[in-house]
């Protein structure tokens, strides 16, 4: 344990990629505040769970926030954010996406993390340290079509991020995102929604299989330590290849 008694928060950490990377931090000792909509099936030692709607209004949204960092600051040091929370929406073509289904999208996969870094990086800066990790997706590397907002949030994760490793990482904080392309999670994989899209993905991917998420908190673990330092502004692909094609 290189940051002991710290605290990292993470959004979306009940289901899928997120369970992993909370169950992942608590092993690597520290204490996590997981920021969710659903509360978590299987809480772990050190978890500390806070319901919270991401898709709020904004002015909602930065005053639950504001109030969620500042009980969490009376609790102890927090340490580092990883923001897994996202919403893809319905596949669609942009002239179907409505503009509450796209302001959603945004709220959740990119206001959000906007509100929480910008309360967080006063703190870091102050104590000198700090790690961001963005859980971002293969489609901030290219375009996708009937994912088109999606696309569009990913992509604007990964300019946040690189802005603020250059504007802050003279403070000994970091910022960074990881890619995943499929993972085994309901929504990595949606066989409800597209015919035959398991097998798909698989054809697509040079590996050949879709990722577990405990691939993805792996990335996450090896970002947020005290080592790690000197990685800042960039975006980890771990998507089997399927962007290499």
């Amino acid at each position: 344990m290189e940051v002991p008694d710290s605290i990292i928060l993470v959004t979306g950490g009940s289901g899928g990629i997120g369970r992993e990377i909370v169950r992942s931090l608590v092993l690597s000792g520290f204490s996590v505040w997981n920021l969710d909509k659903v509360r978590p099936e299987s809480p772990v030692l050190q978890e500390t769970y806070r319901e919270i709607d991401l898709s709020e209004p904004l002015f909602v949204l930065e005053r639950n926030l504001t109030k969620l960092v500042s009980e969490c600051s009376q609790s102890g040091e927090i340490y580092g954010l990883i923001h897994c929370a996202g919403y893809g929406g319905p596949y669609q073509k942009i002239t179907d996406v409505s503009l509450e289904e796209w302001q959603s999208i945004f709220r959740i996969n990119v206001d959000s993390f906007y509100i929480l870094t910008k309360l967080l990086l006063p703190k870091f800066k102050d104590s000198k340290q700090g790690r961001i990790v963005a859980i971002a997706s293969s489609l901030s590397l290219v375009g996708s079509a009937l994912s088109v907002a999606y696309s569009s949030s990913k992509h604007a994760i990964v300019g946040f991020v690189k802005s603020i490793a250059h504007e802050w990482g003279e403070f000994g904080i970091t910022a960074n995102c990881i890619s995943p392309g499929y993972v085994e999670t309901k929504m990595g994989v949606k066989e409800n929604e597209i015919a035959d899209h398991r097998q798909e993905i698989i054809n697509k991917t040079p590996v050949k299989r879709i990722a577990e998420p405990s691939e993805i908190s792996r990335v996450v673990n090896f970002l947020i330590q005290k080592e790690s330092g000197y990685i800042t502004g960039s975006n980890w692909t771990v998507d089997g290849g399927i962007t290499s094609i």
